[in-house]
């Protein structure tokens, strides 16, 4: 079956953990769209964020935003997947039972919360568990999302490529974290850039000798020659 789109993280994938956009993978991105690829972003960064970063890189208007909490097809339409009440539920939790939980200063969510990195999230996903609170505590590396249990970009990618017309055996995922593990198990192809983590490498069908913005163009330079 021929390939149609292409699913790209952010932060670890095209984007490094200070910030900084890989500008030979936004080109790379634009060569594909370039072809007739869809190219979407799925991100735990907020709506705008992720939608106007690939707006501005070239991007189809279509974004996975919040971990999958978020679909959002254009400045004004967004569908949410659930709300904040648990999340928020999960930040007073921890806030009573562990040291040094802080709110990381980002943009708006509207199903999350972002903390900083300020303790270890293994021990802070047991105290969840034991208050019976449905939160999973994702580390991207970027900061710590608390999201509601049984949201995952795969959630909001599966309407995103039915918006676009797309079938998940159809597309190709790019990623670096246990987030993205979702999509790599739903679409038909998977790459890790090699920074990610083992058990991530072990989910995907590729995995590259680069780590983020070089490893998804070695990403995308590997599926034109071999797969595309």
């Amino acid at each position: 079956m021929a390939f149609k789109a292409f699913v790209l993280d952010i932060d670890g994938t095209i984007v490094d953990y200070d910030g900084i956009l890989n500008l030979e993978a936004v080109n790379s991105i634009r060569w594909l769209r370039k072809l007739g690829y869809e190219v979407l972003l799925a991100s735990g960064r907020g709506p705008w964020d992720t939608y106007y970063l690939g707006v501005f890189i070239g991007c189809t208007k279509v974004a996975v935003c919040e971990n999958g909490g978020v679909l959002m097809t254009s400045p004004s339409d967004l569908k949410l997947y659930t709300d904040k009440t648990k999340s928020l539920e999960a930040y007073d939790c921890l806030c009573k039972n562990i040291q040094d939980v802080k709110v990381k200063p980002v943009s708006a969510r509207l199903t999350e919360v972002v903390l900083l990195r300020t303790f270890d999230g293994r021990e802070g996903q047991k105290v969840l568990d034991d208050a019976a609170i449905p939160v999973t505590i994702h580390d991207s590396k970027f900061a710590l999302h608390l999201t509601r249990k049984g949201i995952e970009k795969s959630l909001a990618l599966g309407e995103a490529l039915r918006y676009l017309g797309v079938l998940p055996e159809e597309t190709i995922v790019i990623g670096d974290s246990e987030t993205d593990v979702p999509m790599f198990r739903m679409c038909g192809y998977s790459l890790a850039v090699s920074n990610a983590p083992e058990d991530v490498k072990s989910e995907a069908k590729h995995v590259c000798t680069q780590e983020i913005g070089n490893g998804t163009v070695e990403a995308i330079a590997y599926c034109a020659k071999s797969l595309l």
